[in-house]
């Protein structure tokens, strides 16, 4: 039985087939594209190699979408002829990803938990862990399995940079910014291609309002982040959100079709990331012209087919901006659809936010705020971070200022100033911001004087 280079044991290879998967790994927790290709070239190679075959199905289930599922069949068979030779630790993956294929993914994060408990340096089981604790929402459990396993990472431990990375960012979602700083750093002074590192870093950014500071952190990069996979149209998202902050809103179209969302796609986080861009332009009076068709002839064919709930609120909203309110109502029934994959709440939560989306769009502003205004705090149950869930709540600042509820809308703005701005750190400027969103509420012209803050503070 071989070992890597933290110690595990590999079942169905020699040395030289770990040292392939390793090196397969780490292009892909790098997102490089085409990734597949040298998982399939070590099978052919290693067709008994029981983690290549795991982490293939684990590959093909990250596609988001339920209908995916249906190719992990094939894998799990050759799996169960294998299982007779598979360690325990990979027994416990091929379970988990048993589960996976079932749709039943919150159970298949217990047995990573389980295998982390035993085998902590397991780098496998901890990045499927973290990618789908961060979709359902469980940032607290997130930052738990990092922080119970750190005993066991040192600097000197192979792949330590990846983890360092993942503790980064989910510290930075539980408001941990200091010391989600220094590591996420130091996983990109490790290895300055660790996109996962690089985009907790703009969280970072984008959470403490350090504008200036994001923008040259992800310029910085623009070369090679033409090299990564699509996940890097996430950080070009996060390089948009910095420009439209400053008002610089053809940077920001030209990034959306350029980088972020250049043709029609199904791919969950592109749909999300072109979505919530779109949105956050016409909030400030942009004219976005015919991009919202492309987003539709993204998602059409994938209505009520994606494993995340936070992706579907994207697609209420691409529905509901091209008048599809059939297709809207197919998506809502979907989500009242028994699922092994949520728990009934999460489907209610997201079909009352949808019914709120909906009627924001068809110019229904007081059944927008009922929809969305009670259940704004409980958002992060649909997964997404703080800076992605943000948009739900300018839509409700906005139907607030559409039937002109001055207060609350300067209420609203108020709390997100205190999200996004250490009045710990930095009082003046939360005072400051504050004190122009009062200044609105006096203006003899409320309308210009929302409009100007949209530029500030939204």
């Amino acid at each position: 039985m071989s070992q890597d280079s933290r110690g595990l044991n590999y079942s169905g290879c020699d040395q030289q087939g770990v040292a392939l998967f390793e090196e397969a790994f780490a292009w892909i927790l790098d997102y490089q594209p085409n990734a597949m290709p040298k998982i399939d070239a070590i099978l052919e190679r290693y067709p008994d190699f029981v983690m290549a075959w795991v982490f293939k199905g684990y590959s093909i289930a990250s596609e988001g979408r339920h209908s995916a599922f249906s190719g992990i069949l094939p894998i799990l068979g050759e799996l169960k002829r294998l299982s007779r030779v598979a360690n325990e630790r990979e027994l416990l993956h091929i379970t988990a990803l048993s589960h996976y294929q079932k749709g039943q993914v919150k159970e298949a994060v217990d047995v990573w938990s389980d295998i982390l408990n035993q085998w902590p340096l397991d780098l496998v089981a901890f990045r499927q862990s973290t990618g789908n604790l961060f979709w359902f929402g469980e940032g607290q459990r997130l930052v738990d399995i990092a922080a119970k396993i750190s005993p066991a990472w040192t600097e000197q431990t192979s792949g330590y940079g990846y983890f360092a990375g993942a503790f980064g960012f989910a510290l930075e979602e539980v408001g941990q910014y200091d010391l989600a700083e220094k590591y996420a750093r130091k996983a990109v002074d490790l290895n300055p291609y660790d996109l996962w590192a690089i985009h907790a870093m703009a969280h970072v950014f984008e959470m403490n309002a350090r504008t200036d500071e994001g923008i040259e952190w992800i310029t910085s990069r623009a070369e090679q982040l033409h090299q990564h996979n699509a996940f890097v149209g996430h950080v070009w998202w996060h390089l948009a959100l910095f420009e439209l902050e400053l008002g610089r809103v053809e940077n920001v179209l030209s990034l959306f079709d350029e980088n972020i969302y250049p043709e029609a796609s199904n791919f969950y986080l592109s749909v999300q990331n072109g979505a919530s861009l779109l949105k956050r332009l016409e909030f400030i009076g942009v004219d976005v012209g015919d991009r919202w068709e492309r987003l539709y002839e993204g998602v059409k064919e994938d209505i009520g087919d994606y494993v995340y709930l936070f992706t579907e609120l994207h697609s209420a909203m691409i529905l509901a901006r091209n008048e599809k309110h059939d297709a809207i109502k197919q998506l809502n029934d979907s989500l009242k659809s028994e699922r092994p994959l949520r728990y009934s709440y999460e489907g209610n939560l997201a079909i009352q936010l949808i019914a709120g989306i909906e009627s924001y769009e068809k110019g229904e502003f007081k059944p927008a705020v009922t929809s969305i205004k009670p259940i704004r705090y409980r958002l992060s149950a649909l997964g997404g971070s703080h800076a992605q869930q943000d948009i739900i709540g300018q839509y409700l600042i906005h139907s607030e200022h559409l039937l002109k509820h001055h207060s609350a809308v300067a209420g609203l703005m108020k709390e997100r100033v205190s999200k996004r701005t250490r009045w710990d750190l930095s009082t003046a400027r939360f005072l400051d911001k504050n004190q122009e969103i009062d200044r609105m509420l006096t203006s003899d012209n409320k309308e210009e004087a929302f409009k100007a803050l949209l530029r500030k503070v939204i």
